[in-house]
Protein backbone atom coordinates (compact mmCIF):
# COMPACT_ATOMS: atom_id res chain seq x y z
CA UNK A 1 0.00 0.00 0.00
CA UNK A 2 1.52 3.31 -0.69
CA UNK A 3 0.62 5.59 2.05
CA UNK A 4 -0.34 9.50 1.83
CA UNK A 5 1.61 10.44 4.50
CA UNK A 6 4.86 9.84 3.73
CA UNK A 7 6.91 6.94 5.50
CA UNK A 8 9.89 9.59 6.01
CA UNK A 9 7.10 11.02 8.37
CA UNK A 10 6.19 8.41 10.50
CA UNK A 11 10.03 7.69 11.55
CA UNK A 12 10.52 10.79 11.58
CA UNK A 13 7.88 10.72 14.51
CA UNK A 14 8.55 7.98 15.73
CA UNK A 15 12.17 8.73 16.51
CA UNK A 16 11.45 11.61 18.46
CA UNK A 17 8.27 11.16 20.15
CA UNK A 18 8.68 10.43 24.16
CA UNK A 19 6.86 7.44 25.61
CA UNK A 20 8.41 8.20 28.54
CA UNK A 21 7.44 11.61 28.65
CA UNK A 22 3.94 11.33 27.69
CA UNK A 23 3.73 8.96 30.91
CA UNK A 24 5.05 11.35 33.37
CA UNK A 25 2.71 14.03 31.91
CA UNK A 26 -0.41 11.24 32.70
CA UNK A 27 0.94 10.39 36.12
CA UNK A 28 0.58 14.35 36.77
CA UNK A 29 -2.57 14.87 35.22
CA UNK A 30 -3.64 11.61 36.74
CA UNK A 31 -3.19 12.34 40.43
CA UNK A 32 -5.42 15.27 40.35
CA UNK A 33 -9.25 14.57 40.44
CA UNK A 34 -10.80 16.65 37.70
CA UNK A 35 -14.34 16.70 37.45
CA UNK A 36 -16.21 18.69 35.15
CA UNK A 37 -17.12 22.23 37.13
CA UNK A 38 -14.60 21.79 39.82
CA UNK A 39 -11.51 23.96 41.07
CA UNK A 40 -9.46 20.41 40.62
CA UNK A 41 -10.13 20.74 36.94
CA UNK A 42 -8.99 23.66 36.64
CA UNK A 43 -5.82 23.52 38.86
CA UNK A 44 -4.90 21.00 35.97
CA UNK A 45 -5.71 22.82 33.45
CA UNK A 46 -2.96 25.34 34.85
CA UNK A 47 -0.87 22.88 35.14
CA UNK A 48 -1.07 21.93 31.47
CA UNK A 49 -0.79 25.87 30.31
CA UNK A 50 2.40 25.92 32.43
CA UNK A 51 3.42 22.94 30.36
CA UNK A 52 2.24 23.87 26.92
CA UNK A 53 3.92 27.04 27.20
CA UNK A 54 7.46 25.45 28.43
CA UNK A 55 7.13 23.43 25.27
CA UNK A 56 6.79 26.43 22.76
CA UNK A 57 3.14 26.30 22.41
CA UNK A 58 2.10 30.54 22.23
CA UNK A 59 -1.25 32.14 22.95
CA UNK A 60 -1.85 29.36 25.73
CA UNK A 61 -4.56 30.33 28.00
CA UNK A 62 -7.31 28.63 30.36
CA UNK A 63 -10.88 29.44 28.93
CA UNK A 64 -13.50 29.90 31.57
CA UNK A 65 -17.75 29.11 30.80
CA UNK A 66 -19.77 29.57 33.97
CA UNK A 67 -22.28 27.55 35.02
CA UNK A 68 -25.43 27.85 37.11
CA UNK A 69 -24.05 25.22 39.35
CA UNK A 70 -21.26 25.55 41.69
CA UNK A 71 -17.74 24.06 41.75
CA UNK A 72 -18.02 20.64 43.57
CA UNK A 73 -14.54 19.25 44.57
CA UNK A 74 -14.46 16.39 47.23
CA UNK A 75 -12.78 17.08 50.19
CA UNK A 76 -12.85 13.87 52.69
CA UNK A 77 -15.63 11.03 53.22
CA UNK A 78 -14.67 7.94 55.21
CA UNK A 79 -16.88 4.78 55.55
CA UNK A 80 -17.00 2.84 58.43
CA UNK A 81 -19.16 -0.61 59.53
CA UNK A 82 -19.81 0.24 63.08
CA UNK A 83 -21.57 -3.32 63.90
CA UNK A 84 -21.65 -6.02 64.43
CA UNK A 85 -17.84 -4.91 64.55
CA UNK A 86 -16.03 -1.68 63.73
CA UNK A 87 -14.22 -1.69 60.34
CA UNK A 88 -12.96 0.86 58.63
CA UNK A 89 -14.25 0.21 55.14
CA UNK A 90 -12.92 2.98 52.64
CA UNK A 91 -11.90 6.50 52.97
CA UNK A 92 -11.27 9.31 50.28
CA UNK A 93 -7.34 9.20 50.23
CA UNK A 94 -7.72 5.49 49.22
CA UNK A 95 -10.42 5.85 47.16
CA UNK A 96 -11.25 8.88 45.56
CA UNK A 97 -14.20 7.66 43.94
CA UNK A 98 -15.87 7.46 47.41
CA UNK A 99 -18.02 10.38 47.51
CA UNK A 100 -20.39 10.57 44.43
CA UNK A 101 -20.15 13.25 42.69
CA UNK A 102 -22.10 16.56 43.41
CA UNK A 103 -23.37 14.69 46.73
CA UNK A 104 -24.34 16.49 49.07
CA UNK A 105 -22.77 16.99 52.73
CA UNK A 106 -23.21 14.71 55.41
CA UNK A 107 -22.24 12.67 58.68
CA UNK A 108 -24.99 9.50 59.50
CA UNK A 109 -24.56 6.66 61.34
CA UNK A 110 -27.58 4.39 60.97
CA UNK A 111 -28.98 0.46 59.98
CA UNK A 112 -28.36 -0.53 56.29
CA UNK A 113 -31.06 -2.13 54.45
CA UNK A 114 -30.53 -3.86 50.75
CA UNK A 115 -32.37 -2.06 48.41
CA UNK A 116 -31.22 -3.95 45.15
CA UNK A 117 -31.05 -2.29 42.17
CA UNK A 118 -32.81 0.25 44.06
CA UNK A 119 -35.38 1.03 41.19
CA UNK A 120 -38.66 -0.50 41.41
CA UNK A 121 -41.25 -0.98 43.91
CA UNK A 122 -40.36 -4.42 44.79
CA UNK A 123 -37.40 -3.56 45.80
CA UNK A 124 -38.71 -1.53 48.99
CA UNK A 125 -41.78 -3.60 49.01
CA UNK A 126 -41.91 -3.84 53.31
CA UNK A 127 -39.07 -2.82 54.07
CA UNK A 128 -38.25 0.85 56.25
CA UNK A 129 -35.74 2.69 55.06
CA UNK A 130 -36.79 6.11 56.64
CA UNK A 131 -34.03 7.32 58.61
CA UNK A 132 -32.06 4.20 57.36
CA UNK A 133 -28.73 4.00 54.88
CA UNK A 134 -29.54 2.20 51.87
CA UNK A 135 -27.18 -0.28 49.89
CA UNK A 136 -27.84 -0.59 46.12
CA UNK A 137 -26.67 -1.41 43.07
CA UNK A 138 -25.75 0.98 40.01
CA UNK A 139 -25.72 4.21 40.40
CA UNK A 140 -27.26 7.03 42.65
CA UNK A 141 -29.54 8.49 40.88
CA UNK A 142 -32.05 5.63 39.30
CA UNK A 143 -32.04 4.29 42.93
CA UNK A 144 -32.87 7.78 44.49
CA UNK A 145 -35.39 8.88 42.14
CA UNK A 146 -37.21 5.77 42.82
CA UNK A 147 -36.84 6.44 46.50
CA UNK A 148 -39.16 9.13 46.00
CA UNK A 149 -39.81 10.60 49.84
CA UNK A 150 -38.92 7.48 51.58
CA UNK A 151 -37.00 9.93 53.85
CA UNK A 152 -33.36 7.54 53.76
CA UNK A 153 -30.77 9.19 55.61
CA UNK A 154 -27.97 7.93 52.84
CA UNK A 155 -27.06 5.54 49.90
CA UNK A 156 -24.47 3.17 49.01
CA UNK A 157 -23.87 1.85 45.84
CA UNK A 158 -21.54 -1.55 44.95
CA UNK A 159 -22.51 -1.89 41.28
CA UNK A 160 -20.02 -2.71 38.46
CA UNK A 161 -19.72 -0.65 35.29
CA UNK A 162 -20.53 -1.82 31.96
CA UNK A 163 -19.28 -1.00 28.07
CA UNK A 164 -20.19 -2.69 25.13
CA UNK A 165 -21.29 -5.92 27.33
CA UNK A 166 -18.13 -5.77 29.23
CA UNK A 167 -18.28 -5.49 33.22
CA UNK A 168 -15.63 -3.94 35.36
CA UNK A 169 -13.68 -5.97 38.08
CA UNK A 170 -15.52 -6.94 41.35
CA UNK A 171 -13.06 -4.97 43.17
CA UNK A 172 -13.58 -2.01 40.82
CA UNK A 173 -15.08 1.20 42.71
CA UNK A 174 -17.03 3.27 39.89
CA UNK A 175 -17.49 6.59 39.51
CA UNK A 176 -20.76 7.45 40.53
CA UNK A 177 -23.03 11.12 40.30
CA UNK A 178 -25.92 12.05 43.05
CA UNK A 179 -28.48 13.40 41.71
CA UNK A 180 -29.58 16.76 43.52
CA UNK A 181 -30.25 15.81 47.92
CA UNK A 182 -28.85 12.90 47.68
CA UNK A 183 -25.97 11.71 50.43
CA UNK A 184 -23.90 8.84 48.29
CA UNK A 185 -20.96 6.76 48.23
CA UNK A 186 -19.55 4.45 46.09
CA UNK A 187 -17.94 1.30 46.93
CA UNK A 188 -17.24 -1.99 44.98
CA UNK A 189 -19.46 -5.08 43.83
CA UNK A 190 -17.22 -7.23 46.54
CA UNK A 191 -18.00 -5.10 49.01
CA UNK A 192 -21.30 -4.70 48.40
CA UNK A 193 -21.52 -8.61 48.88
CA UNK A 194 -19.80 -8.66 51.70
CA UNK A 195 -22.41 -5.70 53.86
CA UNK A 196 -25.07 -8.00 51.64
CA UNK A 197 -23.38 -11.40 53.93
CA UNK A 198 -23.54 -9.48 56.96
CA UNK A 199 -26.90 -8.03 56.66
CA UNK A 200 -28.06 -12.15 56.30
CA UNK A 201 -27.00 -12.56 59.89
CA UNK A 202 -28.63 -9.21 61.46
CA UNK A 203 -28.56 -5.80 62.00
CA UNK A 204 -25.78 -3.94 60.15
CA UNK A 205 -24.74 -0.42 60.84
CA UNK A 206 -22.77 2.16 58.78
CA UNK A 207 -21.00 5.67 59.53
CA UNK A 208 -21.23 7.90 56.21
CA UNK A 209 -19.32 11.11 56.47
CA UNK A 210 -18.33 13.60 53.70
CA UNK A 211 -17.57 16.79 52.43
CA UNK A 212 -17.33 18.69 49.46
CA UNK A 213 -16.32 21.93 48.60
CA UNK A 214 -18.72 24.29 46.64
CA UNK A 215 -17.59 27.26 45.37
CA UNK A 216 -19.58 29.79 43.19
CA UNK A 217 -19.48 31.21 40.21
CA UNK A 218 -19.10 27.62 39.01
CA UNK A 219 -17.61 26.67 35.61
CA UNK A 220 -16.13 24.74 33.01
CA UNK A 221 -13.18 25.26 30.71
CA UNK A 222 -10.36 24.12 28.53
CA UNK A 223 -6.38 24.83 27.60
CA UNK A 224 -5.50 26.64 24.47
CA UNK A 225 -2.53 26.38 22.94
CA UNK A 226 -0.74 26.92 18.71
CA UNK A 227 1.93 26.57 16.57
CA UNK A 228 0.72 29.43 14.48
CA UNK A 229 0.80 28.51 10.74
CA UNK A 230 1.20 30.92 7.91
CA UNK A 231 -2.41 30.68 6.58
CA UNK A 232 -5.25 32.49 8.43
CA UNK A 233 -8.29 30.70 9.04
CA UNK A 234 -7.54 27.31 7.75
CA UNK A 235 -6.49 24.98 11.45
CA UNK A 236 -6.24 22.31 12.47
CA UNK A 237 -7.40 21.24 16.29
CA UNK A 238 -5.57 18.70 18.05
CA UNK A 239 -7.90 17.53 21.32
CA UNK A 240 -8.17 15.37 24.23
CA UNK A 241 -10.56 16.14 27.03
CA UNK A 242 -9.06 16.73 30.68
CA UNK A 243 -11.80 16.40 33.11
CA UNK A 244 -12.57 13.34 34.75
CA UNK A 245 -12.46 11.51 38.15
CA UNK A 246 -8.96 10.56 39.92
CA UNK A 247 -6.77 8.75 38.47
CA UNK A 248 -8.86 8.77 34.89
CA UNK A 249 -5.76 7.28 33.73
CA UNK A 250 -6.50 5.93 30.14
CA UNK A 251 -10.04 7.85 30.36
CA UNK A 252 -8.59 10.37 29.69
CA UNK A 253 -5.31 11.19 31.44
CA UNK A 254 -3.11 9.62 28.51
CA UNK A 255 -4.62 11.69 25.77
CA UNK A 256 -4.09 14.98 27.27
CA UNK A 257 -0.61 13.63 28.31
CA UNK A 258 0.13 12.74 24.85
CA UNK A 259 -1.03 16.06 23.88
CA UNK A 260 1.18 17.51 25.60
CA UNK A 261 4.09 15.61 24.36
CA UNK A 262 2.73 16.44 20.57
CA UNK A 263 2.92 19.90 21.64
CA UNK A 264 7.12 19.37 22.62
CA UNK A 265 7.69 16.75 20.05
CA UNK A 266 6.34 19.05 16.44
CA UNK A 267 8.44 22.35 18.02
CA UNK A 268 11.95 20.54 18.80
CA UNK A 269 11.67 18.72 15.38
CA UNK A 270 11.02 22.16 13.74
CA UNK A 271 13.78 23.80 15.39
CA UNK A 272 15.80 21.08 14.57
CA UNK A 273 14.97 21.55 10.92
CA UNK A 274 13.43 17.96 10.88
CA UNK A 275 10.55 19.06 9.61
CA UNK A 276 8.61 22.76 8.26
CA UNK A 277 7.14 25.20 9.98
CA UNK A 278 2.90 24.16 9.15
CA UNK A 279 1.52 26.07 6.69
CA UNK A 280 -1.88 26.14 9.06
CA UNK A 281 -2.08 26.67 12.38
CA UNK A 282 -2.35 23.55 14.95
CA UNK A 283 -4.14 24.46 17.82
CA UNK A 284 -3.84 22.39 20.65
CA UNK A 285 -6.93 21.92 23.45
CA UNK A 286 -7.46 20.12 26.44
CA UNK A 287 -11.37 20.42 27.14
CA UNK A 288 -14.17 19.45 29.19
CA UNK A 289 -15.81 16.64 27.56
CA UNK A 290 -17.88 17.98 24.48
CA UNK A 291 -19.48 20.42 26.53
CA UNK A 292 -16.29 23.33 26.64
CA UNK A 293 -16.41 23.15 22.64
CA UNK A 294 -19.47 23.59 22.41
CA UNK A 295 -19.38 26.19 25.06
CA UNK A 296 -16.67 27.83 22.89
CA UNK A 297 -18.26 27.68 19.39
CA UNK A 298 -21.69 29.62 21.00
CA UNK A 299 -19.26 32.11 22.88
CA UNK A 300 -16.84 32.48 19.68
CA UNK A 301 -19.28 31.14 16.49
CA UNK A 302 -16.45 32.42 13.86
CA UNK A 303 -14.35 30.38 15.36
CA UNK A 304 -15.64 27.24 13.46
CA UNK A 305 -15.43 28.10 10.59
CA UNK A 306 -11.59 28.53 10.73
CA UNK A 307 -11.10 25.06 11.50
CA UNK A 308 -10.78 22.62 8.17
CA UNK A 309 -10.16 19.44 10.63
CA UNK A 310 -10.14 17.96 14.11
CA UNK A 311 -7.98 15.14 15.58
CA UNK A 312 -9.54 13.76 19.00
CA UNK A 313 -7.64 11.34 21.08
CA UNK A 314 -9.76 9.68 24.02
CA UNK A 315 -7.52 6.95 25.61
CA UNK A 316 -4.26 6.33 24.26
CA UNK A 317 -3.00 3.62 26.35
CA UNK A 318 -5.45 0.31 26.74
CA UNK A 319 -4.07 -1.79 29.21
CA UNK A 320 -1.19 -3.90 29.91
CA UNK A 321 -0.48 -7.44 29.26
CA UNK A 322 -4.18 -7.76 27.39
CA UNK A 323 -5.34 -7.86 24.28
CA UNK A 324 -5.99 -3.89 22.58
CA UNK A 325 -7.69 -2.66 19.54
CA UNK A 326 -7.23 0.80 18.05
CA UNK A 327 -10.59 2.35 17.47
CA UNK A 328 -11.38 4.96 14.73
CA UNK A 329 -14.70 6.55 14.94
CA UNK A 330 -15.79 7.79 11.25
CA UNK A 331 -17.68 10.73 10.54
CA UNK A 332 -21.10 11.36 10.54
CA UNK A 333 -23.04 10.28 7.78
CA UNK A 334 -23.92 13.92 7.11
CA UNK A 335 -20.54 15.18 7.07
CA UNK A 336 -18.80 12.61 5.19
CA UNK A 337 -15.22 13.95 4.22
CA UNK A 338 -11.32 12.56 3.00
CA UNK A 339 -10.54 12.45 6.73
CA UNK A 340 -11.85 9.06 6.83
CA UNK A 341 -10.07 7.92 4.11
CA UNK A 342 -6.26 9.54 5.37
CA UNK A 343 -6.50 8.07 8.68
CA UNK A 344 -7.61 4.32 7.22
CA UNK A 345 -4.73 4.76 5.03
CA UNK A 346 -2.86 5.73 7.63
CA UNK A 347 -3.36 2.92 10.06
CA UNK A 348 -3.29 0.12 7.19
CA UNK A 349 -0.51 1.88 6.16
CA UNK A 350 1.08 0.98 9.56
CA UNK A 351 -0.34 -2.15 9.86
CA UNK A 352 1.10 -3.76 7.00
CA UNK A 353 4.58 -1.54 7.41
CA UNK A 354 5.38 -2.04 10.65
CA UNK A 355 2.95 -4.62 12.94
CA UNK A 356 1.39 -6.83 10.88
CA UNK A 357 -0.48 -10.01 12.09
CA UNK A 358 1.39 -13.08 13.75
CA UNK A 359 4.25 -11.36 12.87
CA UNK A 360 6.77 -9.74 15.59
CA UNK A 361 6.42 -5.89 15.57
CA UNK A 362 9.01 -3.37 13.78
CA UNK A 363 11.36 -2.37 16.82
CA UNK A 364 10.00 1.02 16.03
CA UNK A 365 6.37 0.67 16.73
CA UNK A 366 6.87 -0.77 19.88
CA UNK A 367 8.36 0.98 22.93
CA UNK A 368 10.36 -0.28 25.97
CA UNK A 369 8.09 -1.72 28.83
CA UNK A 370 5.15 -2.49 26.57
CA UNK A 371 3.64 -5.17 24.26
CA UNK A 372 4.76 -6.46 21.30
CA UNK A 373 0.83 -6.60 19.79
CA UNK A 374 0.37 -6.56 15.90
CA UNK A 375 -1.72 -2.69 14.97
CA UNK A 376 -5.46 -4.17 15.64
CA UNK A 377 -7.65 -1.47 14.06
CA UNK A 378 -11.57 -1.25 14.38
CA UNK A 379 -13.42 0.83 12.46
CA UNK A 380 -16.48 2.65 13.83
CA UNK A 381 -19.62 4.17 12.54
CA UNK A 382 -19.58 7.04 14.03
CA UNK A 383 -20.40 7.30 17.50
CA UNK A 384 -21.71 10.13 19.57
CA UNK A 385 -19.28 9.36 22.89
CA UNK A 386 -16.46 12.05 23.28
CA UNK A 387 -14.94 15.25 21.96
CA UNK A 388 -15.98 14.49 18.14
CA UNK A 389 -19.37 14.97 19.13
CA UNK A 390 -18.86 18.80 18.85
CA UNK A 391 -16.79 19.50 15.95
CA UNK A 392 -19.04 17.01 13.80
CA UNK A 393 -22.18 18.57 14.48
CA UNK A 394 -24.83 19.89 12.14
CA UNK A 395 -23.75 23.49 14.02
CA UNK A 396 -20.19 23.46 13.88
CA UNK A 397 -19.61 21.13 10.76
CA UNK A 398 -16.19 20.65 11.72
CA UNK A 399 -14.54 17.17 9.53
CA UNK A 400 -12.53 15.13 12.26
CA UNK A 401 -10.33 11.87 13.02
CA UNK A 402 -11.56 10.70 16.48
CA UNK A 403 -9.13 7.67 17.79
CA UNK A 404 -9.11 5.69 21.30
CA UNK A 405 -7.55 2.90 22.71
CA UNK A 406 -9.67 2.00 25.43
CA UNK A 407 -9.47 -0.46 28.67
CA UNK A 408 -13.22 -0.60 28.96
CA UNK A 409 -12.82 -3.53 32.12
CA UNK A 410 -11.47 -0.22 34.34
CA UNK A 411 -13.05 3.07 32.47
CA UNK A 412 -14.26 5.37 35.02
CA UNK A 413 -12.92 3.41 38.07
CA UNK A 414 -10.72 3.67 40.68
CA UNK A 415 -8.44 0.97 38.51
CA UNK A 416 -7.51 2.70 35.87
CA UNK A 417 -4.42 3.52 36.96
CA UNK A 418 -1.00 5.27 34.98
CA UNK A 419 0.60 1.45 35.99
CA UNK A 420 -1.85 -0.15 33.41
CA UNK A 421 -1.19 1.58 30.88
CA UNK A 422 0.85 0.23 27.57
CA UNK A 423 3.38 2.35 26.63
CA UNK A 424 3.57 0.92 22.96
CA UNK A 425 -0.29 1.67 22.58
CA UNK A 426 1.03 5.36 23.81
CA UNK A 427 3.18 5.61 20.87
CA UNK A 428 0.96 4.76 18.76
CA UNK A 429 -1.28 6.91 19.47
CA UNK A 430 1.10 9.74 19.51
CA UNK A 431 1.96 8.85 16.04
CA UNK A 432 -1.63 8.16 14.48
CA UNK A 433 -2.91 11.72 16.47
CA UNK A 434 -0.09 13.42 15.14
CA UNK A 435 1.30 12.16 11.52
CA UNK A 436 -2.70 13.17 9.78
CA UNK A 437 -2.27 16.37 12.00
CA UNK A 438 0.87 17.27 9.86
CA UNK A 439 0.14 15.66 6.69
CA UNK A 440 -3.24 18.54 6.27
CA UNK A 441 -1.57 20.96 7.97
CA UNK A 442 1.52 20.78 5.76
CA UNK A 443 -0.94 19.70 2.31
CA UNK A 444 -1.02 21.65 -1.01
CA UNK A 445 -1.56 20.76 -4.45
CA UNK A 446 0.47 17.49 -4.69
CA UNK A 447 -1.18 16.28 -1.51
CA UNK A 448 -4.87 16.80 -2.53
CA UNK A 449 -4.34 15.83 -5.50
CA UNK A 450 -3.20 11.89 -3.73
CA UNK A 451 -5.50 12.32 -1.24
CA UNK A 452 -8.81 13.07 -4.00
CA UNK A 453 -7.38 9.92 -6.12
CA UNK A 454 -7.50 7.86 -3.04
CA UNK A 455 -10.42 8.92 -1.54
CA UNK A 456 -12.06 8.23 -5.01
CA UNK A 457 -11.28 4.43 -5.25
CA UNK A 458 -12.37 4.25 -1.55
CA UNK A 459 -15.53 5.86 -2.47
CA UNK A 460 -15.95 3.76 -5.98
CA UNK A 461 -15.52 0.68 -3.43
CA UNK A 462 -17.82 1.48 -0.80
CA UNK A 463 -20.79 2.08 -3.99
CA UNK A 464 -19.59 -1.02 -5.05
CA UNK A 465 -20.37 -2.32 -1.46
CA UNK A 466 -23.95 -0.26 -1.03
CA UNK A 467 -27.51 -1.76 -1.31
CA UNK A 468 -28.12 1.34 -3.03
CA UNK A 469 -25.01 2.88 -4.96
CA UNK A 470 -28.04 5.71 -6.23
CA UNK A 471 -28.42 6.97 -2.81
CA UNK A 472 -25.18 6.84 -1.78
CA UNK A 473 -23.47 8.87 -4.63
CA UNK A 474 -24.41 11.63 -3.46
CA UNK A 475 -22.46 11.36 -0.07
CA UNK A 476 -19.69 9.95 -1.41
CA UNK A 477 -19.28 12.96 -4.21
CA UNK A 478 -19.43 15.35 -0.76
CA UNK A 479 -16.58 13.64 0.21
CA UNK A 480 -14.39 13.79 -3.12
CA UNK A 481 -15.23 17.60 -2.43
CA UNK A 482 -14.43 18.31 1.15
CA UNK A 483 -11.13 17.23 -0.51
CA UNK A 484 -10.86 21.24 -1.74
CA UNK A 485 -10.07 22.10 1.84
CA UNK A 486 -6.49 20.91 1.38
CA UNK A 487 -6.45 22.94 -1.84
CA UNK A 488 -8.90 25.58 -2.92
CA UNK A 489 -8.34 25.26 -6.43
CA UNK A 490 -8.56 21.45 -6.83
CA UNK A 491 -11.05 20.72 -9.37
CA UNK A 492 -13.22 17.67 -8.57
CA UNK A 493 -15.77 17.74 -11.68
CA UNK A 494 -13.86 14.99 -13.41
CA UNK A 495 -13.87 12.31 -10.29
CA UNK A 496 -17.66 13.63 -9.53
CA UNK A 497 -18.71 12.81 -13.17
CA UNK A 498 -16.84 9.16 -12.89
CA UNK A 499 -17.88 8.38 -9.55
CA UNK A 500 -22.00 9.56 -11.14
CA UNK A 501 -20.93 6.80 -14.03
CA UNK A 502 -19.95 3.89 -11.97
CA UNK A 503 -23.17 4.45 -9.50
CA UNK A 504 -25.32 4.62 -13.10
CA UNK A 505 -23.65 1.06 -14.01
CA UNK A 506 -24.13 -0.76 -10.33
CA UNK A 507 -27.82 0.43 -10.28
CA UNK A 508 -28.53 -1.20 -14.22
CA UNK A 509 -26.31 -4.15 -13.58
CA UNK A 510 -28.69 -4.80 -10.18
CA UNK A 511 -31.73 -3.97 -12.18
CA UNK A 512 -30.21 -6.66 -15.23
CA UNK A 513 -29.97 -9.37 -11.94
CA UNK A 514 -33.55 -8.77 -10.69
Amino acid sequence: MTPLVPDSLIRTLLAEISVDNSLRQTAAIASHARYPNSAGFFETADYVAAQARSYGLQNVHVERFPTREPMWDAVEAELDLISPVFRRLSTLQRVPELLAQHSRDGDVTAELVDVGDGTSESDFDGKQVNGKILLADGQPGPVWRAMGERGAAGMICAGAGEYFGRHTPADAVVWGEAPPGAFAMMISPRQGARLRALLKRGVVKVRMHGRAARVTPGAIGMVEGEIPGEMPGSDIVLAAHLDHQKPGANDNASGSGTLLELARTVNHLIAAGKIPKPKRTLRFWWTTEIRSEEAYFRQHPEEAKKIVLSVVLDQAGGELRKENNFIIIDNPTWLPSYADDLIENLAEYVKERYAPAEHAPDALWVARGGSSQSMRTVYWDYQEITDEVAFESREAQIPGIALAVPSLDLIHTNLDTTDKLDPTWMKRSAVMTLAPALYVANAGTKEAAATLDYTFHRAAARLAQSADPGRRLAEEQQRLDSVRELDHGLDTSADRARLASIAAALEEHTVDAK
